[in-house]
């Protein structure tokens, strides 16, 4: 054991990538592997454009400096006494001097007043010599970032655990939020822009002692420049779809949006100024992201916004695909029911940019009616993807008394997928029903027991769909009890209907030796947990025994026939 340890050590030491062998007997690796890999997108796109960005700026000012500097060579000079004038003044006092000795009179010795800097020598130094040190502190401010970036970078990737990587990773990047590192790399280029403004002023008023006419050939091109950078400037706050802007857009835009709402509220306070500042507050959270600082042990909020995160940035079906096929796994490796907790979360409806289940629901219905657009294995992947994620959620927030919050259009779609000519689909929905049905039957009775009416009536028009029942309270679904219903075991329901119906097709899935008997066996396993052996009738036995018979003998028929079994 130590010696394994010492070698990961070496192997650590030179550089090499060490998995940790934990990762991989973990089920919800996937998902964290999914976080990890949108992280990095997000991450690389992050800092390259930050890298991109300080290059830009460490490359012109390195021009703009020298060039400042030139300038500055020439005019720190007009802050001291000429030497040069100071001679000729001399020369001409021993002129004169000797033209007095030779008449024979006395000259009085003048005296010099001490030397004054002129006022447009001091406005031009002061102006160009703050604009070399914006220069200066902006190229220092681009090195400083690009080593913030590598740094960032260097922590959220070190770590060998995907789990602990993607935890490090939201807590650096929750970080940079907090402090507002992406406001700050932004605005560096705002001191720029003063740099010059200042060399420009300086510029003008350095002409203007020396030849009014070359200074005003120069003060229309610095004026028409000035124009234009005030019209990019307000462009945005005008038309927001406008790609033209500044560092100062948005600062004008705040501003601007501040003072009409001070002014509207003078005369009266109306519906019309809470929508504006309505609308105010919204931009300045989407521009200025506040957030409290998190404590590292704080993993749970942590990996909610993580997931929240990687799922907020799956733009394409395939993204989102991919999501899902993690969630099986993920939910799988619960062990406290934080992951629980966390996919939902995702299902919650608060956040419009997140909603899980309307992601399920837009993925699933993609797969209805896909013949000639999609191809054939895609589209029977993508539907038991869906399916089985639906199976696996409902499952789990059953085991923990908690309502299945899926729209309507899921259990649709699921009833359409039931009847479908791909026995592999049709097999993934009737198994979903199977345990979305027991989800919905043992919530109708914690609502009737709570007296809940709202959750009620949602379950029986959820209930009604996924049962394909007008009247989902059928004699077979309770019997009556005085004063009232007593509802049928949800566990023996729903196992009788998985058999009947999802069973049969068994025998006809393209490879029921493997992942889709497990998803049988599954089923069957959380259906008839807790189940006595009466209410587990010999009929569900008989049909699942007889279900792997025909089975076997389709395979062994269709082997014989030289075909491939399907």
């Amino acid at each position: 054991m130590d010696s394994a340890n010492k070698s990961s050590n070496r192997d650590e030491k030179k550089g090499n990538v060490v998995k940790d062998n934990r990762d991989l007997n973990d089920p919800s690796s996937k998902m964290w592997a999914l976080c990890i890999a949108q992280a990095d997108k997000h991450d690389t796109a992050m800092v390259e454009r930050w890298k991109a960005d300080m290059d830009g700026i460490l490359i012109y000012t390195g021009v703009f400096s020298a060039t400042v500097a030139a300038f500055l060579i020439e005019s720190y000079k007009t802050l001291k006494p000429d030497p040069a004038e100071a001679t000729v003044r001399l020369l001409q006092q021993v002129t004169l001097q000797l033209a007095a000795i030779s008449n024979g009179t006395q000259l009085a010795l003048a005296t010099s007043d001490p030397f004054t800097p002129k006022p447009y020598a001091v406005q031009v130094n002061t102006m160009w010599f703050l604009s070399l040190c914006i220069s200066l502190s902006c190229a220092l401010a681009a090195t400083l970032v690009q080593q913030w970036a590598r740094r960032y970078l260097r922590l959220s990737q070190e770590q060998t655990a995907a789990q602990r990587q993607v935890r490090i990773r939201t807590y650096l990047f929750e970080g940079i939020q907090l402090f507002h590192t992406r406001w700050v790399v932004e605005n560096i280029s705002l001191l720029m822009h003063a740099a010059i403004f200042l060399f420009f002023a300086g510029l003008v008023e350095f002409l203007y002692a020396i030849n009014h006419e070359v200074a005003n050939v120069v003060l229309v091109a610095v004026s028409i420049f000035a124009t234009t950078y005030i019209v990019l400037t307000s462009l945005p706050v005008i038309f927001r779809q406008c790609p033209f802007q500044t560092p100062l857009s948005s600062i004008i835009w705040y501003l601007g949006h501040f003072l009409i709402i001070v002014f509207l509220s003078l005369f009266s306070w109306s519906n019309h100024v809470r929508a504006h500042i309505e609308e105010f507050w919204r931009h300045i959270r989407e521009g200025i992201t506040n957030h409290l600082a998190i404590q590292a042990d704080q993993k749970i909020e942590i990996d909610q916004k993580a997931l929240k995160s990687a799922l907020r940035s799956c733009r394409d079906e395939s993204e989102v695909e991919a999501f899902l096929e993690a969630i099986p796994g993920y939910l799988r490796s619960d062990n406290n029911g934080s992951h629980i907790a966390d996919v939902g979360e995702l299902l919650s409806r608060e956040d419009e940019d997140v909603q899980l289940s309307q992601r399920i629901v837009q993925l699933f219905a993609s797969c209805v009616d896909a013949d000639g657009r999609m191809d054939k294995t895609a589209r029977r992947r993508r539907a038991i993807t869906c399916a089985r994620a639906i199976w696996e959620i409902s499952n789990a927030f059953m085991s923990k008394r908690m309502k299945v919050d899926l729209p309507e259009s899921a259990s649709k779609i699921l009833r359409l997928l039931a009847h479908d000519h791909d026995a592999a689909v049709a097999f993934a929905a009737l198994s979903t029903i199977a345990i979305l049905e027991r989800a919905l039957l043992e919530h109708l009775q914690d609502s009737q027991n709570s007296r809940d009416s709202n959750g009620y009536r949602e379950i029986i028009a959820m209930l009604a769909v996924v049962l394909n029942e007008r009247d989902p309270l059928s004699s077979r679904y309770h019997v009556a009890q005085p004063g009232g219903f007593q509802y049928a075991d949800a566990r023996l329901t729903a196992v009788t209907e998985f058999i009947t119906s999802a069973l049969p097709l068994v025998p006809y899935l393209t490879d029921p030796s493997h992942e889709d008997l497990d998803v049988a066996k599954k089923t069957l396993e959380e259906l008839c947990g807790g189940l006595d052996s009466k209410k587990f009738s010999d009929f569900a036995r008989q049909k699942f025994v007889e279900a792997l018979k025909n089975t076997r003998e389709r395979q062994t028929a269709v082997i014989s026939k030289g075909g491939h079994s399907r």
